[in-house]
């Protein structure tokens, strides 16, 4: 068995901002390493104001520590549980983005049961996996009057899918509000580019190479806006020569085959962009290009054959560099 997480170039970052730099902080949380870069005469303060803020919302939305809105809502074996406002805010956002039998935030039972995530992944048996299954249903997740919420039919909620991007989100506001209109926000997997950088250009987000992820085969150029990529190499084992990753099908109750390797989605929102690149990823290319178009989400594909194809919207703003790689242009 082997297990990979993704290091810390999961986007391959070009940066050469053309100005000094103001402040920078590193950290980890949510289990991945992260950094914020500042530009401006704010710039210190706010970035760790921002960071701050992500350890408070960590401590909120992590279903992996104690006493958490979402440990407690989880362990409560059905019961109500009164959360936090914000957790309940998050909860009714997350609800609404769901997309049933795509992507559901209750699916910590399956996620569980795989055991991926923690590097002993093992593939479950069948009736096992059949009894998992069951309890994944946005429907299960009731929200209640004075922010209270429910689980029901054994549901339990995970946002690991979401909770970076809310945290970019929140950074993004913070960095705002304190008057910095430029830095970078690199929240492992989920970046955001706040205005452009300190030369006037736009920030340049690699895309990276699926066999290589120290490597980037495309480049996206961005401002305010947030990149995100889900991809099979991000947290994975191998057995028998098949490549078992993090992000499941929730009507199968096991990691999707759908033919890609990688979606990276650009959106205003990175908490959307999160969703929304499981949301395709599972959906797999020709569906996800059908709900791209429908829901105006721009997007990049990368499939199992190593063709790429990017959404309309982002055409002109994409750069392909991963021909030597043996990548080639869809149609």
């Amino acid at each position: 068995m082997k297990k990979k997480i993704l290091p810390f170039l999961l986007l391959l970052l070009c940066m050469g901002c053309g100005a000094g730099r103001e402040y920078q902080t590193a950290f980890f949380a949510m289990d991945t390493y992260m950094t914020i870069q500042a530009y401006g005469s704010h710039a210190e303060d706010a970035a760790k104001e921002a960071e701050r803020a992500v350890f408070a919302l960590e401590n909120k939305i992590s279903r992996t520590r104690e006493n958490t809105d979402i440990a407690r809502l989880n362990a409560a074996d059905g019961e109500a549980v009164q959360i936090s406002e914000e957790t309940y805010s998050i909860l009714s956002d997350v609800k609404a983005l769901a997309v049933p039998e795509v992507f559901d935030p209750t699916i910590a039972a399956v996620s569980d049961l795989w055991d991926i995530r923690s590097g002993s992944g093992h593939i479950p048996g069948q009736e096992e996996i059949d009894t998992v299954r069951e309890t994944v249903s946005i429907n299960n997740l009731v929200l209640l009057e004075d922010s209270r919420a429910q689980l029901l039919n054994g549901a339990k909620i995970d946002l690991g899918a979401v909770g970076k991007g809310i945290a970019a989100d929140q950074c993004a506001e913070i960095l705002r509000q304190n008057g910095v209109e430029s830095s970078l926000v690199f929240l492992g997997g989920n970046i955001y580019a706040l205005g452009e950088k300190p030369d006037g250009s736009a920030w340049s987000v690699g895309i990276a190479d699926p066999d290589n992820s120290s490597d980037y085969i495309a480049t996206i150029a961005v401002r305010d806006a947030s990149v995100v990529t889900t991809g099979d190499y991000e947290r994975y084992f191998i057995e028998d020569g098949v490549r078992y990753h993090h992000v499941f099908d929730p009507v199968l109750g096991e990691p999707a085959r759908s033919g890609l390797r990688s979606v990276t989605v650009v959106h205003e929102s990175s908490m959307i962009a999160d969703a929304r690149s499981t949301t395709l990823f599972v959906l797999g290319l020709e569906a996800g290009l059908r709900y791209c178009a429908e829901h105006q989400i721009e997007a990049v594909f990368i499939t199992e054959d190593k063709e790429i194809y990017v959404t309309e919207g982002l055409r002109d703003r994409f750069t392909f560099r991963g021909e030597a790689a043996g990548y080639v242009m869809g149609a």
